[in-house]
């Protein structure tokens, strides 16, 4: 199966803009504080803004599109065995800790340097963290970290 920058693109802006037109319809604060609405009309027009800069520089390359191997998930093993672990262990362990060591078995296994996987699992895991759980206040399972 094969998917061109092109369609793809159109197939973010298209998502960007339902995005924003079920958030049409919710309802607005008073004195002028942002609403529900609020995120999703932010996400929903960064998808649609960008995706429409890739449909562009696809229809600028018209060079050969690269197979998409969606039958091919199931044979990376780290793909798969990542899911479940963080799936099953998520809550004892916790999300600083399984999502660290999720992330850098992954990197391991593309085959980027350890130090780097790990300075980059850690780094990012932590940046993710801190915006869902302390700015957005999504719930996160804390494990050990917190006893």
């Amino acid at each position: 199966m094969k998917i061109s920058d092109t369609v793809l693109g159109a197939g973010f802006v298209a998502a960007g803009a339902l995005i924003i037109a079920g958030t049409l319809h919710y309802p607005t604060l008073d004195g002028g504080h942002p609403g529900p609405a609020l995120f999703p009309r932010i996400l929903g027009a960064l998808m649609a803004g960008f995706g429409g800069l890739v449909s562009l520089t696809g229809l600028r390359a018209r060079d050969e599109t690269a197979g998409v191997g969606w039958t091919e998930l199931h044979r990376n093993p780290g793909f798969v065995n990542a899911l479940f672990v963080l799936g099953g262990v998520a809550e004892r362990l916790g999300y600083l800790i399984m999502g660290s060591l999720i992330m850098f078995v992954i990197m391991w296994r593309i085959r980027v340097p350890v130090l780097r996987a790990l300075v980059i699992a850690v780094a990012f895991n932590n940046l993710v963290y801190l915006l869902f759980a302390k700015v957005m206040r999504v719930p996160l399972p804390l494990g050990l970290v917190w006893w």
